[in-house]
């Protein structure tokens, strides 16, 4: 039974469960875009549709640009990752109505940045969007393909995933949000036997561990023991009956 781990510094949230696929993996990420607060990782090379799947399993969707500043971010964060050109798939599709292009995070965004000629449903069926490699004379420009895994040179096609932390429900009391501590360093989770360990630091000794089974409900308390390890500075606990799918978050109550 397969389990994925997904750490997010700043909104320290960790996502793992069982699944039955794993998807295209994370070769690089999360990195935060410092302009947005966004979060963003690099999956490996698939389609798109296998990309957004692992995208929402991930909390997330394939990314939303919004801006040009966001459109160069990613370009220059993934475009040549591991000095290999890439195309990168993007959240915006036509799936639902030929030509009228959505973004699968549900948002509403009036920027566009089309190379020249596009989109133009070459050959039909070209459903999906993707940003050109940094070489390619249209360098940073998008095309809609087909759902592929490469283009016809043979450059990998990869999913940019972007969390938004905004996403994530706050525990509330009363008209109070309280949101997710920012600590460093970061977690440890250590997966072992069925198990999962989560430490953190002394320093946060007040925090208490929360947990969710949906990003849509709210995060709230439960039942655990921990144990404080005075030498390496260090609080951990022992998750043992966790649910197939759960984030976690500390929170200063």
């Amino acid at each position: 039974m397969k389990k994925a781990v997904i750490l997010f510094n700043g909104a320290i949230i960790l996502l793992f469960g069982s699944v039955a696929h794993a998807g295209p993996k994370i070769i690089a990420g999360p990195i935060t875009n410092p302009n947005n607060g966004h979060s963003y990782l690099l999956l490996d090379s698939a389609t798109w549709k296998e990309s957004e799947a692992k995208a929402v399993v991930l909390g997330g969707h394939l990314a939303t640009v919004r801006n040009q500043a966001e459109e160069d971010w990613i370009v220059h964060r993934f475009g040549n990752h591991s000095n290999q050109q890439r195309l990168l798939w993007i959240g915006l599709s036509d799936t639902a109505r030929k030509f009228h292009f959505s973004w699968s995070s549900g948002e509403s965004s009036s920027y566009t940045c089309w190379a020249e000629g596009e989109p133009n449903n070459a050959g039909r069926g070209e459903d999906f969007v993707a940003i050109y490699y940094p070489s390619h004379s249209q360098g940073g420009k998008w095309n809609d393909w087909n759902d592929r895994t490469e283009d016809p040179i043979g450059l990998p096609m990869n999913g940019v995933v972007e969390i938004v932390r905004a996403n994530v429900q706050p525990l509330a009391r009363g008209d109070v949000s309280l949101p997710a501590v920012t600590i460093n360093p970061m977690l440890i989770i250590t997966n072992d036997s069925g198990s999962i360990k989560l430490q953190w630091p002394m320093s946060a000794s007040d925090c208490m561990l929360e947990a969710t089974t949906n990003l849509t409900e709210l995060f709230s308390m439960f039942g655990y023991s921990e144990t404080t390890d005075a030498e390496s500075g260090m609080i951990s606990v022992l998750i043992t009956n966790s649910s197939p799918q759960m984030f976690f978050r500390l929170r200063k109550p």
